[in-house]
């Protein structure tokens, strides 16, 4: 994943979405959980959060270990337009992800769960960019 080709443009691909210069996977997507009842929510979330820690297991195994980052302050910068693309939009959905610098290549790499947003369904992300973190 982190080796692959960006897309020429903007917009949703088979694994997810991005556009020059990023990358988005969504590994996972739960069902039926757009405005479900905030404890079976929790719950779920609880489940796709292990799976990010394995996740994040298999692969500091290759690239490393990643330092864990707050999202909070990229979000309310993200608010005043201040943060590119793909911070922005992640910073919107997750709330806490493992971040690996950037490999030989010049790539970032992130890993977080997406369930800020009670009304959309929960999703495991992968960020690979070249735009720096901000």
């Amino acid at each position: 994943m982190r080796s692959r080709d960006f897309p020429d443009r903007d917009g949703r691909a088979e694994l997810g979405f991005g556009g020059p210069g990023h990358f988005t996977a969504e590994l996972r997507v739960s069902q039926g959980l757009r405005d479900a009842d905030p404890a079976v929510r929790a719950a779920r979330g609880e489940e796709f959060r292990a799976e990010s820690e394995h996740l994040v297991d298999g692969l500091a195994a290759r690239w490393g270990e990643p330092f864990e980052h707050g999202l909070q302050g990229i979000r309310l910068r993200t608010e005043k337009g201040e943060i590119p693309e793909p911070w922005a939009g992640f910073s919107t959905a997750v709330a806490h992800a493992c971040v690996w610098e950037p490999s030989a290549d010049g790539r970032w790499a992130a890993v977080g769960v997406a369930d800020l947003d009670p009304s959309d369904e929960i999703r495991l992300l992968l960020v690979v960019t070249e735009v720096p973190l901000p």
